[in-house]
């Protein structure tokens, strides 16, 4: 009886456990800020000529090599040239007749008028007879026909020379020609650069029958590049001539590279109904380090602010249990945020489990991130924001798999899938709220906001200095 009531005693006690909320604080900086958009593109020369042949035949020399550097006219490569030769000799001998049977017509124009002289004086003289009536008619008659055709024989001759002129011409331009394509057996660079690409080789045989192939690449300067970068249509109304742009490739990943806006371009992409704009980035490559091919993973600076007061992004989609904050995003923890996604996008069952999968890893990628990168403004190494910028797009790639191009048009405007943006000029401050945390409570802020990047925002609000701890997440805990 004493055991059962213990066991009894045991379970109906009441409990001792307390629980409460631990909130999780970040505090305010004072640093750099850098509003940013960003992007990747290929980077080439900025002109690129490809050499080709304009005719067929066997590759007999190759003078250059990739990398090698050419001048303008220089000859890099020769086609075999024996036929070419051999209807060279042919049209020469072919000009050599023509002219010689034009000497022959010009000789027989003037037999032609000896015998027109003759037939004339023959013509008045049987005339004279004819008048003393010394001979019939019929002789006058005859006489006179002789004269009249050796007129007729001096117009034939006229135009067979003009046959024989017209032969001479048309040899001398097949002999010209002929020339022609002889040069042109001598591949010349057209302009000064350097081999970055080749597509022969010695013994090789190019057809150019229905178009020129290309033999050879020249980059006119490597020191002069460019990018090709693809912006999405939400943020090409940001991107303007002449902004500065800050770049890295994959070849030095510890060195940022530098260039600027030199062109936007009107003319719009559309692939898998996503609308992008090329942006064409002027870079000079001194130092050569750069080469034609190499992908670029791009910011195109909007604007930026030195040793202004900032917040951790996640603060301003901060709002407490209970409490009601407009303008803000991101409220609360993941399980709300999946919660407010799935209602707003209409994501079916398959979708709402794909991206909360998709989710989960970002935020564990994020995290991990902020614990193996330097805190702080531009920190050792670089940008620390480059690890963000690779998880946010990484994570843009997966979700246009599992979204419909209107669910993910939907979710792109709603400001999910990039951080927090400014205003470029830095002037204009948007209204926010954040929390902060005061003898254990929450107390909201009112803050106008101003530029932001992948990390940090800049903000401007009285009461809050450098050191103030604002409220980036809360956590129950039962004890």
């Amino acid at each position: 009886m004493v055991v059962v009531g213990a066991v009894l005693w045991w379970f109906m006690r009441p409990s001792q456990s307390d629980e409460h909320i631990v909130y999780h604080t970040q505090p305010l900086s004072l640093g750099k800020i850098e509003s940013t958009v960003n992007s990747s593109g290929t980077i080439s020369p900025v002109v690129t000529v490809l050499v080709g042949s304009e005719l067929s035949g066997l590759i007999s020399q190759l003078n250059v090599d990739f990398n090698d550097e050419v001048t303008s006219g220089q000859v890099i490569a020769r086609i075999d040239d024996r036929t070419i030769l051999s209807r060279l000799r042919q049209s020469e001998a072919d000009l050599a007749s023509s002219k010689a049977s034009l000497t022959q017509l010009n000789a027989a124009l003037k037999r032609a008028q000896t015998e027109a002289t003759l037939a004339q004086r023959e013509f008045n003289r049987t005339k004279e007879l004819r008048d003393k009536n010394l001979v019939s008619a019929s002789e006058l008659d005859i006489s006179e026909t002789s004269n009249e055709l050796a007129k007729v024989a001096i117009e034939t001759a006229k135009a067979a020379i003009l046959v024989g002129e017209a032969q001479v011409e048309q040899s001398q331009s097949s002999l010209e020609q002929t020339k022609l394509d002889l040069d042109r057996t001598y591949i010349r660079s057209p302009v000064d650069g350097v081999v970055i690409d080749r597509q022969v080789d010695t013994g090789q045989t190019v057809s150019a029958s229905l178009s020129a192939p290309t033999l050879f690449s020249i980059a006119k300067d490597l020191v002069k590049m460019q990018i090709e970068a693809d912006v999405d249509e939400a943020d090409i109304g940001r991107i303007a001539k002449d902004q500065k742009v800050n770049f890295t490739v994959d070849a030095f990943p510890e060195r940022q590279f530098h260039g600027v806006v030199s062109q936007v371009r009107k003319a719009a992409t559309v692939t898998n109904n996503v609308v992008t704009y090329k942006v064409i980035i002027s870079v000079q490559n001194e130092q050569l380090l750069l080469l034609p091919g190499m992908t670029a993973n791009v910011d195109v600076v909007l604007g930026e602010r030195e040793n202004v007061l900032r917040v951790a992004n996640s603060a301003l989609r901060f709002t407490p249990e209970g409490a009601s904050s407009s303008g803000t995003s991101d409220r609360g923890g993941p399980g709300d945020r999946m919660a407010q996604l799935t209602e707003q996008l209409g994501l079916n069952d398959l979708q709402q489990e794909q991206m909360e999968k998709v989710m989960q890893d970002m935020r564990e990628a994020m995290q991990a991130a902020r614990e193996s990168s330097p805190r702080g403004p531009g920190g050792p190494g670089g940008s620390p924001n480059d690890a963000m910028k690779k998880i946010r797009s990484k994570m843009n790639i997966e979700l246009q798999s599992i979204l419909t191009p209107e669910q993910m048009d939907t979710f792109k405007a709603s400001g999910q899938s990039r951080p927090a943006k400014g205003k470029a000029n830095g002037k204009d401050y948007q209204p926010g709220t954040v929390w902060v945390l005061r003898d254990g409570q929450p107390v909201k802020m009112d803050v106008g906001i101003g530029i932001a990047d992948l990390e940090y925002s800049e903000i401007r609000a009285r009461g809050l200095k450098e050191g103030d701890k604002v409220i980036v997440r809360a956590q129950k805990v039962t004890e």
